[in-house]
């Protein structure tokens, strides 16, 4: 198997998504892994053991067509099989589609669905302290039945050379070796993402006031007159203590003089999060139009701490988009004076001098949240009597998902007036594939499974909430379900024995396609059965029991067409008074009354449908 992955953005998005290559490799070491990146991010993943092949997209492929074109076809030589584009914009939508791959998974975008076989959607929160920017793009691998693996994180591989080299930078510019060293990025990405220069200055005054650390400046040559400006603003007692002109010729240089810092202070950007592959810790000054849980990462109160305007001027933000924020962030950062800074700066310094740094792993900050979470699916057609309660009725889940078979009642406006969920309208095949699709969109580990017509009792609520909170070996779980005709409770008519897997982990369960009604899971482990009671509202009137009826019996009438049956004068009469029979006298459907003949009449219709569905196929 092979497998490309795309990411064309920024050192700290490179960084991200080299884990996606090792999370590939522990699963399937037989895989061979390439990786796309710009050329200019190469050397934060040279030497990385879980990638094959790097790919390099270099700057002529964007100012040359040709070139372009030519890269493109190099690519579909390679004769992909997977390609997980995490970049997701024009250039890597070109890439995958020459791919040729089968498989093609990227973000849920308007414009991409046709493009990629497995969209994902984007997680809304996460179940760690690593920040979505990494649990989403571990997420793109869920097609893979690879998911969440909280022991992978960023990482750079130096070599003992290079690390030699550095120290020697460092003696020669007769640093302090009694004193740690701390690596300030006075200076972001883009002017947007660059704290006030002045305001930087106070931020390293203070730094020097509390610690009285080596500090070394992080800045590229074309980056020069702004450093000075920082430089210059700097109390002379500062100024003392910061060695401006330690910088590596080139980024990996730079890499290696990082790996000699105790830890590093100031904007978000690529040089934080090679700091935090190297194992350094970091105080980060987020933009005003930076979503803070997205890249603030690692955040554990002690070795990783940020700050954001947000947390101190939050009516700055009231009703304000991201579009906004980006495009005001220069006059935002003027609200955002050192004063409101300094407190958190200080304490974090003081906390992080009165602990033993010397061996810090990345490892150590890593916080998993207590609560598993429940992803929970919805597979609706014209549901528009039932939707509202029943997502009502899941208000303990941590995520819903629809997946609508583009209904013509009122469905997806009643849908739009609940806020955090995510519908999907897709076009129905069977009940088999839809349910896998829906799976394929679950962003936990445990998925809860439900139809509209269905309400979760408040005892079956605790029991799945402890169930998952107390695993045990069992992986999927079944309901027993009690039945409602006209609103009367169904108490036999064949029902009696009702069970259906609602509740288990997503990557242990796949619905079997070949069965394209009454649809069973194939489980992956051991099961169990809730001791609590699912309600299930299936018929409200004797007409919607038979279009009921008539709608599955066509599907199984398309199940047995594809195996080649054929119907004959036993399927027609025998087997639908064998049906009734059964139903009504053995499984005591008599004893319902009414509603009991009435169901196990239109059981033994549907029989008869079935039949003649199928004779209507073969011709």
């Amino acid at each position: 198997m092979k497998v490309l992955v795309i990411q064309q953005k920024m050192i700290g998005d490179v960084l991200t998504c080299s884990m996606l290559c090792e999370m590939i490799k522990n699963k399937h070491p037989e895989y061979e892994v390439h990786y796309l990146v710009n050329s200019n991010t190469q050397p934060v993943v040279t030497n990385n053991p879980f990638i094959d092949k790097l790919v390099l997209f270099t700057p002529d492929f964007r100012k040359n067509k040709l070139k372009l074109i030519l890269f493109l076809f190099h690519i579909r030589k390679e004769k992909y099989d997977v390609v997980i584009d995490a970049y997701g914009k024009l250039e890597s939508n070109l890439i995958t589609l020459f791919s040729g791959a089968k498989t093609k998974i990227s973000y849920t975008k308007a414009y991409n669905k046709f493009l990629y076989t497995n969209p994902i959607n984007p997680l809304q929160g996460t179940s760690s302290n690593l920040g979505l920017a990494i649990e989403n793009r571990q997420q793109l691998l869920s097609p893979l039945d690879i998911y969440h693996d909280f022991k992978v994180l960023p990482k750079i591989y130096l070599d003992a050379n290079e690390n030699k080299k550095a120290i020697t930078l460092l003696q020669k510019n007769s640093l302090d070796t009694r004193k740690k060293i701390i690596m300030v990025s006075i200076i972001g990405s883009s002017k947007n993402k660059t704290y006030p220069l002045t305001y930087m200055s106070k931020v390293i005054d203070c730094i020097n006031k509390q610690t009285n650390c080596n500090l070394l400046f992080n800045y590229i040559p074309n980056q020069l007159a702004d450093a000075q400006i920082v430089y210059d603003n700097c109390a002379e007692s500062t100024k003392k203590q910061i060695y401006f002109n330690v910088l590596g010729k080139n980024l990996r240089e730079f890499i290696a003089i990082m790996n000699q810092c105790d830890y590093i202070i100031g904007n978000d950007g690529g040089a934080i999060n090679m700091a935090k592959a190297l194992n350094k810790p970091s105080f980060i000054i987020f933009s005003p139009w930076i979503e803070k849980k997205v890249w603030a990462t690692f955040e554990d109160g002690l070795y990783h701490q940020s700050v954001h305007l947000k947390d101190y001027l939050p009516k700055l933000f009231e009703g304000k988009t991201t579009a906004f924020l980006k495009k005001n962030s220069i006059d935002l950062y003027q609200h955002f004076k050192p004063e409101l800074l300094t407190e958190a700066l200080q304490q974090y310094l003081i906390k992080l001098n009165k602990t033993d740094i010397s061996n810090y792993k990345l490892s150590e900050s890593v916080i998993i949240n207590d609560k598993p979470k429940i992803s929970a699916l919805i597979i609706t057609k014209n549901e528009e009597l039932n939707i509202k309660a029943v997502i009502e009725n899941l208000s303990f889940v941590d995520e819903i998902i629809v997946v609508d078979s583009f209904s013509t009642d009122g469905t997806i406006e009643k849908l739009s007036e609940f806020k955090n969920i995510t519908t999907i309208q897709r076009e129905f095949k069977n009940f088999a594939n839809q349910r896998n699709f829906a799976l394929q969109q679950a962003t936990y580990k445990w998925v809860l499974f439900i139809d509209a017509d269905e309400r979760i009792t408040n005892k079956l609520k605790t029991e799945i909430i402890n169930t998952i909170n107390n695993p045990t070996d069992a992986v999927a779980f079944m309901f027993k379900r009690i039945f409602f005709f006209k609103k009367k409770r169904i108490r036999f008519s064949g029902f009696q024995t009702d069970t259906t897997y609602r509740l288990f982990k997503k990557n242990k369960v796949k619905y079997i396609e070949d069965k394209i009604v009454h649809e069973m899971p194939i489980v992956n482990g051991e099961s169990e059965i809730l001791k609590n009671n699912m309600l299930h509202f299936c018929f409200d009137s004797t007409a919607h029991y038979k279009a009921k009826m008539e709608f599955y019996a066509g599907l199984k009438a398309l199940e047995l067409f594809k195996k080649g049956k054929k119907p004959s004068a036993f399927h027609f009469y025998l087997r639908p008074i064998y049906k009734f029979i059964v139903n009504y006298f053995f499984r005591l459907g008599f004893l319902d009354g009414k509603e009991g003949l009435i169901i196990c009449y239109l059981s033994a219709y549907g029989v008869n449908y079935r039949y003649k569905e199928l004779k209507k196929l073969i011709g």
